[in-house]
Order: structure tokens, then C-alpha cells, then sequence
């Protein structure tokens, strides 16, 4: 009975394409995450030490009653160290991301585009909470005059045309993540993720 013959050794199977695109998108990713870490960490020590009113009572540089704010902006200078916890806990999240994201994870691209959207529905949020923004922007501007002294009309229009143009920057961030969101669902991008385990 004659030997088998010698088989060639199976051809490996093609690597995955490897973009610029995503390196790049998780990298940048990873800093931004790593900065809402630093921020978070500052804000949790700053809300630990400091009285809950702190920020609120700088507001008025002459002391006395701070200014009446609406309730969104009264509540974020009042609870600095929920603020400080909730951008730790966002911050690692989206690190975690963002670092499967890098090592092209399927998962982690799904985590990505589920962090991108939520961002661009809080991002359309903001723009609905302008005009309460604009109304604690003149209230704490109002505070800051002497006793006696009114705001300028100039001073007023200033603050409605910055609000308004912080609502055209929010717009634009939000196209952008609905872009990247659009760009990650492509099937040259979808192409570079595996399912589970590291490649082999």
C-alpha cells in the first residue's frame, strides 16, 4: 500500500484590511476619554471638599444672595460631585470603547456607535435647554454689577448671539458623530472587526 502523498500546507486565511480611519478615530478617541477621566477626577475632589453652593455663591462677586438661575444650571452648580461621578463613569466607559475599537473588537464597535448616538441625542438636548442657558448666562452677568447698576443692551445681545452660536457648534458635533456613526457601518470598516478573540 503506497504512502499518501505529501499535501501542501493549507493556505492562511488573508488578514483583515487595517484603515487609517479607525487607528486613527480610536487614538483620538482614547485621549478625549483619557482628558474626561483627568476632568472627572478634578470635579469628584472639588465637590468632596468643597461646600455643595461653592460655585453657585462665586457667581456674585459681591456677595450676598447668588443669583436666581433655572432649575437645569441651579442644579449643576449645586451638584458638582454627581457632575464629577457621572463624567468618571462616561469617561471609562467610552475608554473601554474606544480601546476595543483599537484592537478592531466587534463589540466594541458596536459600543461606539451606541456611545456616538447618545451623544448626538444629548447634543440635540442642549440645543432645547438653550433658552435656559441664555437665561442663566444674563442672570449671572446681572449678579455680577454693582448694587444699583443695569445691564447694557450690548452686553445682552452678546450673550443671546454666544448661546445661539454654542447651538450651531452642538449641530455641527452632531452631524459629525452621525457621520462617524454612518462611516463605522460601511462594509469596507465592518470588514476589519472580528467577532470574539484576539486574531491568531
Amino acid at each position: 500500500m503506497s504512502a499518501a502523498p505529501n499535501l501542501p500546507p493549507p493556505i492562511p486565511a488573508s488578514a483583515r484590511p487595517v484603515s487609517n480611519f479607525v487607528t486613527v478615530l480610536a487614538w483620538i478617541s482614547i485621549a478625549l476619554a483619557l482628558l474626561g477621566l483627568l476632568y472627572g477626577l478634578m470635579q469628584t475632589v472639588m465637590g468632596l471638599v468643597l461646600p455643595a453652593d461653592f460655585y453657585l455663591r462665586m457667581l456674585n462677586p459681591y456677595g450676598g444672595e447668588p443669583p436666581r438661575l433655572p432649575p437645569l444650571m441651579h442644579w449643576i452648580y449645586t451638584n458638582t460631585l454627581l457632575m464629577g461621578v457621572l463624567m468618571l463613569v462616561l469617561s471609562a466607559i467610552f475608554l473601554w470603547v474606544s480601546w476595543a475599537v483599537l484592537k478592531r473588537r466587534e463589540w466594541g464597535r458596536k459600543g461606539f456607535i451606541a456611545v456616538l448616538v447618545l451623544g448626538t441625542l444629548w447634543q440635540f438636548a442642549c440645543i432645547f435647554a438653550l433658552p435656559q442657558f441664555i437665561e442663566g448666562m444674563l442672570a449671572v452677568q446681572a449678579g455680577a454689577l454693582p448694587q444699583g447698576q443695569t445691564m447694557p443692551p450690548e452686553l445682552e445681545g452678546f450673550m443671546t448671539a454666544a448661546m445661539l452660536m454654542g447651538g450651531v457648534v452642538a449641530v455641527v458635533f452632531a452631524a459629525l458623530h452621525l457621520w462617524i456613526v454612518w462611516k463605522l457601518c460601511t462594509p469596507a470598516v465592518r470588514a476589519e472587526f472580528y467577532p470574539c478573540k484576539e486574531p491568531q
